[in-house]
């Protein structure tokens, strides 16, 4: 019988050690849960590694070293990437940008409605608190698109239902207290034709 791989043997020993042991069985026991636990952790690390691997396609060497070096190197380029994004489309779309809020008046294939623009931090509950600020306006949304990046969401929605300016103004307030409390009120609906 393997000693170091049977999990039998383990089971045994775990079973003896809840009993009474001498001090040098006590120690066998400790160093092969320590062996096992070991074995355990390095398989586990080299699964990880495994993964790397397969994400680095251009890997010519494939030790760990190279690996580590390969994707440190990948996370760099991913970083300027990321910077680059932002000097073009601004800070509105990835986090620690200003929240903003737009509301007016539209026509989409034919119809008049109204089209919402916001982009703010990404929260839980988010789409399900701008729901219910819709329905608090009489609104039903009929069309949603949404880019949520690194905990930051810009979203557009066509709400049909919201007539006049009063029920606008409902929009509005409901709008603003969910995506930043503390933000100014937007400015006033326009209409576009």
């Amino acid at each position: 019988m393997n000693l170091h791989s049977s999990e039998s043997f383990m089971d045994a020993l775990n079973y003896r050690s809840s009993l009474s042991m001498s001090k040098g069985e006590a120690k066998v026991v400790s160093a092969l849960k320590h062996k096992e636990a070991e074995r355990k952790r390095r398989v586990r690390i080299n699964n990880q590694y495994a993964k790397l691997r397969s994400f680095l396609p251009n890997l010519i060497k494939r030790n760990k070293a190279s690996v580590l070096a390969e994707t440190i190197q990948r996370v760099k380029e991913l970083e300027n990437t990321v910077s680059e994004l932002k000097e073009i489309y601004g800070f509105g779309l990835f986090p620690g940008g200003k929240e903003t809020l737009s509301v007016e008046y539209s026509k989409r294939q034919g119809q008049r409605l109204v089209k919402v623009m916001f982009s703010c931090d990404d929260k839980e509950k988010l789409m399900s608190d701008i729901e219910r600020a819709v329905m608090s306006g009489k609104g039903k949304v009929v069309r949603v698109e949404i880019v949520a990046v690194c905990g930051w969401t810009k979203s557009v929605l066509w709400v049909q239902g919201i007539n006049g300016n009063r029920q606008l103004d409902v929009l509005r307030t409901a709008l603003d207290a969910i995506i930043d409390p503390i933000m100014p009120n937007s400015k006033p609906a326009t209409c576009r034709d």
